[in-house]
């Protein structure tokens, strides 16, 4: 008779419950906060490689004509606090220009890191300017490792052109 007594009197305590349900909703409850950490780096990471390439553009086409040097840099501020050394963020700079029939061709490039590939595709740039005219065109390629993950799960690319016609009128200047 005293063993279903004491089966009873088990069931019946609530002493502990709350330390129980802790251990098992908190694994539960980290997993989603990381995963929304990593979530909000993901997007922000995509929305800074955007305003980089406009924010680039929008600088190449200035009166003073910068460098790529200096284009570099300020990409690096502009994505930062991300790291964006190395081969992690690639800057692409294309000066268009357009012949009497308004056709879109490649007068210079420049990028960063160098070795980039040699073939641009111009389809961006289609229609946006007429004979004497230039275009500057700007792709910036970031390359996103999770932080929380470090990378197991793999990585993005995120990409982003930006076109801005030339503020001094006529061709773009060379950067590099």
């Amino acid at each position: 008779m005293r063993a279903p007594a004491a089966i009873t009197r088990f069931l019946r305590d609530v002493q502990g419950i709350a330390a129980v349900e802790m251990a098992l909703v908190t694994p539960l409850l980290v997993a989603g906060w990381l995963g929304m950490v990593e979530l909000t780096q993901l997007i922000d990471a995509s929305n800074r490689a955007q305003m980089t390439a406009q924010s680039l553009s929008d600088l190449a086409t200035q009166k003073v004509t910068p460098t790529l040097t200096s284009l570099v840099a300020a990409a690096q501020q502009m994505m930062s606090p991300l790291p964006s050394s190395g081969s992690v963020l690639t800057i692409d700079v294309v000066g268009i220009s357009y012949n009497s029939s308004g056709v879109a061709s490649q007068s210079w490039r420049c990028s960063s890191p160098s070795g980039l590939s040699s073939t641009v595709s111009l389809t961006p740039a289609a229609g946006l300017g007429s004979s004497s005219q230039g275009v500057i065109m700007v792709t910036v390629t970031y390359s996103y490792t999770p932080t929380v993950t470090g990378g197991a799960l793999g990585s993005m690319t995120f990409s982003s052109t930006s076109l801005n016609t030339s503020r001094l009128g006529g061709l773009p200047a060379k950067i590099c």
